[in-house]
């Protein structure tokens, strides 16, 4: 098969990470051009992971996010003469790591699917939220792969050229992977992920990157997982420390190529020596530490805790009949002059507001927002 790959990469310290080069060496051996796209002016290190398979590697400015860098290389720095003479195109970005499994064979696999286009997995039909957009069950476009008759097609040239660049993530999202499915769907093509050749049956608005990531991977063989998985705000991050553990047990992946993502998620500007685990500091700094919180992010946190071994006294919250975990009221925390609390909320108000709530209880330098990690607060 004739294949063109656009990989697309980004991090603010312009560099080309290790697990890169494992994405790359597995794409040459499916594609016959691989086209390496960094969003910034220049690649300040790690070089050496993409010599020895891109073909050609363009450095551009950071606009438009992935869908930015698509859209220009089809348009302009290729162009549809170029484009036009291959039979698959796979638009994928840096948003994964693997590949576990030899993605040759998920390619095999892929070609007895009766479909135009195709990824690694797809979410059911949903809602986003403030303002309120429903969307159909739709192909995530991290990973996508399109055939001979849509690369012809006026439909995928005119999708490209109308193309916005998207101003924020949640653009980027409903313009470019809503947008692309509708607009294909809309003119008859047919779109089918890996696991739809497992019937895997996912409820509303459920995305399986995050819900089943333990039993993609070892039961399905799926051969990635997304980088977000490893927040501790995912909702499956119990299951991806799992994962991680399986992955490292049957020898499929580096898994030391995770960890500093892992880790660097809680990193605040200005702790600590250069970027590292403010968490780690902050833990260390005092003997006992209460998480405030029952949520999403604070049942992760307590996982992550017994991922690094470490203990804490309880969580602390501002409800006990609202939450299903056992938990301390303020009231009852045993809280002392060295006693730190872990705020787990993504949102900086709501953090503010539980600061606010613990009162004279502890001075501000007990407290560990998660807000103020980068990292882990919800993109605008």
């Amino acid at each position: 098969m004739n294949r063109l790959c656009i990989y697309l990469t980004y991090n603010k310290e312009k560099k080309l990470y290790d697990y890169i080069g494992r994405v790359l060496q597995s794409l040459r051996e499916c594609c016959q051009k691989v086209c390496l796209v960094c969003n910034y002016d220049r690649i300040e290190e790690g070089q050496e992971y993409a010599r020895s398979y891109a073909d050609q590697i363009f450095c551009r400015e950071n606009r438009g996010y992935d869908s930015g860098a698509y859209k220009d290389m089809l348009c302009r720095y290729l162009g549809w003469d170029e484009v036009e003479k291959y039979d698959e195109i796979i638009l994928a970005n840096d948003s994964f790591f693997g590949f576990f499994y030899p993605l040759q064979d998920t390619f095999r696999l892929m070609e007895q699917g009766e479909c135009d286009y195709w990824g690694m997995t797809g979410q059911a039909a949903g809602e986003y939220r403030n303002p309120l957009r429903e969307f159909d069950a739709h192909i995530h476009s991290y990973f996508m792969v399109f055939r001979k008759n849509i690369i012809e097609s006026k439909a995928f040239r005119d999708f490209w050229e109308e193309l916005a660049y998207p101003q924020n993530f949640r653009q980027a999202i409903v313009n470019f992977e809503l947008g692309i499915n509708e607009r294909l769907k809309a003119c008859g093509f047919i779109g089918k992920s890996y696991i739809d050749l497992y019937q895997i049956q996912l409820g509303r608005n459920e995305n399986p990157c995050y819900s089943k990531t333990l039993e993609l991977v070892e039961k399905y063989r799926m051969p990635v997982m997304k980088k977000k998985c490893l927040l501790v705000r995912s909702a499956g991050f119990e299951d991806t420390l799992r994962t991680l553990a399986f992955l490292n047990r049957e020898n499929l992946y580096p898994v030391e190529w995770m960890i500093p993502f892992l880790e660097n998620q809680f990193y605040i500007p200005g702790t600590g020596d250069g970027v590292c685990n403010s968490l780690e500091i902050f833990y260390h700094n005092h003997p006992e530490v209460y998480i405030y919180g029952t949520g999403m992010c604070g049942k992760g946190l307590s996982h992550y805790f017994a991922h690094k071994g470490w203990e804490y006294k309880g969580h602390i919250v501002t409800d006990k009949n609202r939450t299903d975990i056992p938990a301390y009221d303020m009231e009852e925390a045993d809280i002392g002059s060295d006693t730190g609390i872990v705020i787990s909320v993504v949102d900086p108000g709501i953090a503010e507001e539980i600061a606010a709530h613990i009162g004279g209880r502890c001075s501000r330098d007990q407290l560990f927002f998660i807000s103020d990690c980068a990292a882990i607060r919800m993109p605008e």
